[in-house]
């Protein structure tokens, strides 16, 4: 840390020194941008967790189209409560060891992956099951 002298007051002032450079790029819109940038990666990334998850749900049947769209939904709604469990255990236990509330976007994006980590799982069986390997 450096002592400087505060130019209105003629106080010794610690801390370290933020000079805001007059450049073309610093302007009030910018700096607005800057602040909601992280908010808008995490809304982008928790929607791509969203779609890699409705991939992986997705239960193809080869030449069905109509028959691969219910059986994709039914699996859907299947197995919704197994992963709503999942995660409602481990945000109780997070919550527990943090001793505060986990943001509902935190929440979601837990249930996106226990829900892909079963899918992938769930996702082989039938692979399998359709090709005639079980």
């Amino acid at each position: 840390m450096q002592k400087m002298m505060d130019s209105q007051k003629g106080e010794k002032v610690t801390g370290p020194r933020h000079e805001i450079e007059e450049s073309p790029s610093n302007n009030c819109c910018n700096r607005g941008f800057l602040r909601f940038q992280p908010k808008i990666r995490e809304q982008i990334s928790l929607s791509l967790l969203a779609v890699v998850y409705l991939l992986a749900s997705v239960r193809y049947f080869p030449g069905q189209a109509l028959h691969s769209m219910v059986e994709t939904m039914i699996h859907v709604l299947s197995v919704a409560p197994i992963n709503l469990g999942a995660t409602l255990i481990i945000v109780a236990v997070l919550q527990r060891l943090v001793k505060e509330r986990l943001p509902l976007s935190r929440t979601l994006r837990f249930y996106f992956v226990v829900a892909i980590c079963l899918e992938f799982i769930l996702g082989l069986a039938h692979y399998f099951e359709m090709n005639g390997a079980v």
